[in-house]
């Protein structure tokens, strides 16, 4: 399944100033017994206009907050919305950080239980007097204090970018404290906090402090029990400023502890008392990539596996922290690609959105999942708008993103295996999933014209030497060409140099390297985009085209069975990296043959070559073919009716049935018929069923009637066949076997409902009442055709076994005589005479006249055997039944002694 076009969530208002304006985009909690939970909400901050509040299950705008137009935020927003039980009333606080005031801003809405009554906002304001710094973040750390629950549950913590972080009463009436911490301040005069981020302790137990025991027990400090005023942990990334180019190695990751209570003389507190220093660590470098753009680097953690998240325009980063020295565990790097956005959705899967893609990746195996192309996200009515990932929601499976103005949400439920809502574990990063969606190189399969190719690209191709290399370099070189100019007649001269070929019936006929065939079909088929009406629509876009056709390289393929659907998509498939090719819709490929010739002819050829096509393919030609020979028929009678009664409209009728005869259409037919009857009957039932409808059944059932009735299947010997309505109806002719399957397979895809609630045809009320009893009734003639042949096989049974014989005698002796000897001995064993008006062939045994019993050669030897014309050069031993050369004595021996079985010899004393 392809990863679908997202669906519209809500038009975003534009910033006052659009040129520097911002939109921030943060997430909305719930808080109950001192725990924290994502809400399906988010907070959007846009500058100068208002803090809106969407619900993104069911898309409305929750609530908005006005600002003042000269305001800009700094930062992500915060929002949290709980129930107080004692007043029956729903509070929800928006905390921003918002500049030039320099300040923290609480919005607070107060609903009733009911929703009826109208919400009481108001806000409050906490001006930053002892810092110039620019606040990055902003978030809520939960108290557990159980007296003051309903009052402030919670308190907010506000980190500027110089490193210092202050605690904030959540009504923003009182700071706890101010503080920039020692370790903090050691650096603070070069480097810059540029990514927060707050972990529940009972989370970081579970991960982040999984193998550090003594980390947790030294954030724990004199807490005893635990799940008791339990603290939380923040975490710091900061790197050096002042350049546009740093290292892995210099990004340090600051990791405190914050205590949930707060003592009653916060005054008297030293700095580990207010924010325990834990840990500092720095990132590793990786390899390949030693300097990245400090304004490039976008910073997330993953708190269900301790990962910091780095994603920057070529690729991502996983940096796991639960480990004693920070290591990476999965990373994809795209030299030549420009990511927008990356956002982590699993444990080993990323969601990134590049220059012409939106993929869904495997990071462990480095593959393409999903993908869908970034034209198909509409919307957005600023075209240089990138792709943004802001959130994910697991259970919903939904991935929300922002291109411009828009809001969008990408369903991923269906590109699991799971359903998102199910308490089992989705698949993740199987290696199966990821086969022959690498993404370690973005070129072509078959491009070897790279300064360093790889190796098993070389192996595929079958490429051995340098020179092979260099022909392979011309062809291709040749082939783009040739696609490039349209030039067909060039295509087919590349094809037959490269094979070194004088003609196309050189042309290699055995095994052909798959891949070489797979890199001509890349150049003849193509993926082409539609016009959709609606923009938003999440059916595929994508049509199965033919850009050119070159006569004799087509044919060729045709006749190898190299020209398949399924070749067609793997051409395709390997073409479009990186990006996945979407499911083709079922009679894709036989519609763009049908498009791009409309005499049929290519289609008729392809279906009549060796390779087996599924059954819905065949189906949906079937249909085509039946409804082309019902309407051409009609038009044809029309076209006669025209010549006949006007001479000006002629030309103009001629000229339509001029570019598919009926002998083609019916050839087609046939074809098609003869070709699904390969498959099960119950695979052709539900393929015909689904593609076909009952008038086109009954067509195709009509048609069968014929072939049975001209097919002398249903006529005794003794008969004169009737005249076939159209000779062209039964050619080529199908088999008794075929005939009665298929019309089993019809009669069961209408079913009997079907039949039931038949309607007539034309005026004819009683066509489809009557055809299943006319049916019966001819079946019943070709059952009584069969006994009588096999009554007549019976009788002629000897004759049938003496011209077997004679068949494998005269084949024998041509293989070991000259032509010459095996023209002539033919001709003595076969005479041909008339009897009664009909043509007989009469074997003669060969014997001189004479000799035996007739002298014409009409009676049949006594063993019903042919003579054996000479001695065969291997022998079978009867004790052992091993096969034996004889020796040119032994073979002279037989002949000498051989004598005729009826002969007789005069023994003269």
């Amino acid at each position: 399944m392809d990863l679908q076009p997202p669906s519209v969530l809500a038009q975003l208002p534009r910033p006052l100033h659009a040129s520097q304006g911002k939109t921030h985009i943060g997430e909305v909690y719930s808080l109950s017994d001192s725990k924290k939970r994502k809400r399906y909400e988010v907070a959007v901050a846009v500058d100068g206009e208002a803090v809106n509040i969407y619900n993104i299950q069911t898309p409305k705008l929750v609530t908005s907050y006005a600002v003042p137009p000269q305001s800009s935020f700094s930062c992500q927003p915060c929002s949290v919305r709980r129930k107080i039980s004692d007043k029956s009333v729903v509070k929800r606080q928006t905390y921003v950080a918002v500049n030039p005031q320099k300040e923290i801003k609480c919005f607070v809405e107060e609903t009733g239980d009911n929703g009826f009554s109208a919400p009481a906002i108001s806000s409050t304001s906490f001006s930053v007097k002892d810092s110039s710094s620019p606040t990055v973040f902003v978030g809520i750390v939960p108290t557990g204090s159980e007296e003051e629950e309903e009052k402030s549950p919670f308190d907010i913590l506000a980190v500027h970018q110089d490193g210092r972080v202050r605690r904030l009463a959540a009504d923003l009436g009182n700071q706890r404290w101010s503080l920039q911490h020692s370790e903090v301040a050691k650096i603070s005069s070069s480097y810059a906090v540029q990514a927060c981020f707050i972990v529940e302790f009972e989370d970081a137990k579970k991960a982040l402090f999984k193998r550090r025991q003594d980390l947790a027990a030294l954030a724990l400090g004199d807490l005893v029990n635990s799940n008791v005023d339990e603290p939380s942990v923040l975490l710091l990334v900061s790197y050096p400023t002042g350049s546009n180019e740093i290292k892995l190695s210099d990004v340090k990751v600051h990791m405190f502890s914050v205590p949930a209570k707060m003592p009653s003389q916060g005054r008297s507190l030293d700095e580990n008392q207010k924010l325990k220093h834990l840990l500092t660590i720095s990132i590793p470098d990786i390899k390949g990539q030693e300097t990245f753009e400090s304004s490039d680097l976008e910073w997330d953690f993953h708190t269900g596996s301790a990962g910091l998240n780095l994603s920057f325009a070529k690729g991502f980063v996983n940096f796991d922290l639960s480990q004693y020295k920070p290591t990476v565990t999965s990373q994809f790097i795209l030299e030549n690609e420009g990511f927008s956005s990356l956002m982590r959705i699993s444990p080993q899967s990323v969601i990134g959105a590049g220059n012409s893609i939106v993929a869904l990746f495997d990071t462990q195996y480095k593959s393409i999942q999903r993908s869908i192309a970034i034209d198909d996200i509409h919307g957005s009515n600023d075209s240089k708008a990138r792709t943004k990932f802001v959130s994910y929601y697991a259970k919903l499976g939904i991935a929300v993103a922002t291109k411009g103005n828009t809001l969008f949400a990408f369903d991923l439920s269906s590109s699991n295996t799971l359903s998102g809502s199910s308490l089992k574990r989705s698949r993740d990063s199987l290696l199966i999933d990821a086969i022959g969606r690498g993404i370690g190189s973005s070129a072509s399969h078959w491009d070897v014209a790279s300064k360093k190719p790889r190796t098993d690209q070389l192996s595929s191709l079958g490429l051995t030497s340098k020179e092979q290399i260099s022909r392979w370099k011309k062809l291709a070189a040749d082939l783009r060409a040739a696609s490039k100019s349209q030039n067909s007649d060039a295509f087919d001269s590349a094809v037959q140099t490269y094979f070194n070929a004088s003609n196309p019936d050189t042309l290699p006929k055995g095994h052909v390297n798959s891949e070489v065939t797979l890199f001509l079909l890349s150049f003849i088929f193509a993926l082409k985009d539609t016009e959709r009406k609606d923009q938003l629509s999440a059916s595929s876009s994508s049509q199965l085209v033919i850009d050119f056709w070159p006569e004799r390289t087509c044919q060729w393929l045709i006749e190898l069975g190299h020209l398949s659907l399924n070749s067609v998509e793997i051409a395709l498939r390997r073409t479009l990296k990186p990006r996945i090719l979407p499911a083709l819709a079922t009679g894709s490929f036989v519609q763009a043959l049908i498009d791009a010739d409309s005499t049929l002819k290519r289609l008729i050829d392809v279906v009549q070559s060796p390779v087996i096509f599924s059954s819905d393919e065949l189906a949906y030609a079937l249909k085509f073919f039946l409804n082309m020979a019902r309407s051409r028929s009609a038009t044809l009678e029309e076209t006669t009716h025209a010549i006949t009664s006007s001479e000006e409209n002629s030309v103009d009728a001629v000229a339509q049935i001029s570019e598919a005869t009926l002998q083609d259409i019916f050839r087609g037919l046939n074809t098609t018929l003869r070709k699904i009857h390969i498959h099960p009957l119950p695979a052709i039932t539900t393929s015909i069923r689904s593609t076909l409808s009952r008038t086109e059944i009954i067509a195709m059932t009509h048609h069968l009637r014929l072939s049975l009735a001209t097919g002398g299947y249903a006529s005794r010997f003794t008969e004169n066949p009737p005249t076939p309505i159209c000779p062209d109806q039964t050619t080529p002719s199908l088999t008794l076997n075929t005939i009665t399957d298929l019309l089993n397979v019809s009669i069961d895809a209408v079913g009997p409902s079907g039949w039931i609630s038949a309607t007539a045809l034309d005026d004819t009320p009683t066509r489809e009442m009557d055809l299943i009893a006319d049916m019966k009734s001819e079946i019943s003639a070709a059952l009584a055709g069969v006994e009588e042949a096999s009554y007549l096989k019976g009788v002629l049974r000897e004759y049938l076994r003496y011209t077997d014989s004679v068949a494998k005698s005269a084949k024998s002796a041509a293989t070991t005589q000259k032509p010459k000897d095996s023209d002539e001995q033919t001709s003595t064993l076969v005479r041909l005479e008339k009897l009664n008006g009909a043509d007989l062939m009469v074997f003669r045994s060969g014997e001189e006249e004479g000799f035996e019993g007739d002298a014409s050669g009409k009676m049949l030897p006594l063993s019903l055997k042919a003579v054996s014309t000479d001695v065969s050069k291997k022998k079978v031993k009867k004790s052992t039944g091993e096969i034996k050369t004889r020796s040119n004595r032994e073979i002279g021996y037989l002949r000498r002694k051989a004598v005729g079985k009826y002969s007789f010899e005069r023994l003269v004393v």
